[in-house]
């Protein structure tokens, strides 16, 4: 039973009691069994309370009802659920997203040596969407497979419906990485001039946004504009010296010794 004293360990105490908390609220038409056959990673002789009070966590965590992993229809009643099929992929991928969550905190944080070491848990990584990805990721794919506009309309639609939660970083910092990947990695200047853009229409006090557009303008050719973009980014943040640095070399630079 170690593994099963592990996995509980997954779960912290203080969650399950808000959880079991709710579930006392649960409609009574919901139709969980008693008894829990295929449990394959969670331990066998595990209760009903403590059982859906994970399962609980995990569909909060990813924002998600019981027929994202389970096969059935309606996630209300329960009624049909075929709670023991392996059917759903989703389902397969959740025990090994059980298992490495349980590797890491029963062998991996203890290593660290920190007496209160941070739980890795469900949310940790999902934070209310299904499946975590940054936000510089989720740009480049979309790009990729479907091109800049599509990448644009989602990253506008993302926005709109995460913002203000912690599901994705809209900080400059991570359109800010796109830019760099498509510049530096790909080649793409044009690619990361229109990234960078639509990053400054939602952060134009951004001084590293800033830079950015002055080093892909003036590869473009445009000294004026990229001197512009420098000089709004040093006003933003006087204190910056490696920015002034920038803006004045630019300014002036090294004079050809054959001239």
């Amino acid at each position: 039973m170690r593994r099963g004293f592990e996995l509980r360990r997954v779960v912290p105490s203080s969650v399950v009691v808000v959880v079991l908390a709710v579930l006392g609220t649960a409609p009574s038409r919901a139709q969980i069994p008693d008894r829990f056959t295929n449990l394959k990673v969670l331990p066998k002789d595990i209760s009903k309370l403590e059982l859906t009070g994970i399962m609980r966590g995990f569909a909060g965590a990813l924002n998600v009802r019981c027929n994202h992993c389970h096969v059935g229809e309606d996630p209300d009643s329960l009624d049909g659920y075929d709670f023991a099929s392996d059917e759903k992929e989703t389902k397969r991928t959740a025990r090994v997203m059980l298992r490495m969550t349980t590797e890491i905190n029963s062998s991996f944080l203890p290593e660290t040596g920190r007496e209160h070491p941070v739980e890795v848990r469900c949310v940790t990584c999902h934070r209310g969407v299904k499946k975590p990805q940054s936000i510089d990721n989720l740009v480049l794919a979309a790009i990729e497979e479907e091109g800049l506009e599509e990448a644009v309309a989602q990253y506008r639609d993302l926005r709109s419906e995460h913002y203000g939660s912690s599901a994705y970083d809209f900080s400059p910092a991570a359109l800010d990485a796109a830019t760099e990947v498509l510049a530096m990695k790909k080649g793409d200047f044009a690619t990361a001039l229109a990234v960078n853009e639509l990053n400054l229409e939602f952060h134009p006090e951004s001084d590293y946004t800033l830079y950015l557009r002055a080093r892909l303008l003036l590869r473009e050719g445009d000294r004026d504009g990229a001197i512009a973009a420098l000089e709004r980014a040093v006003e933003l943040n006087p204190e910056v010296d490696w920015l002034k640095g920038q803006l004045e070399r630019l300014k002036n630079p090294p004079k050809d010794p054959q001239d």
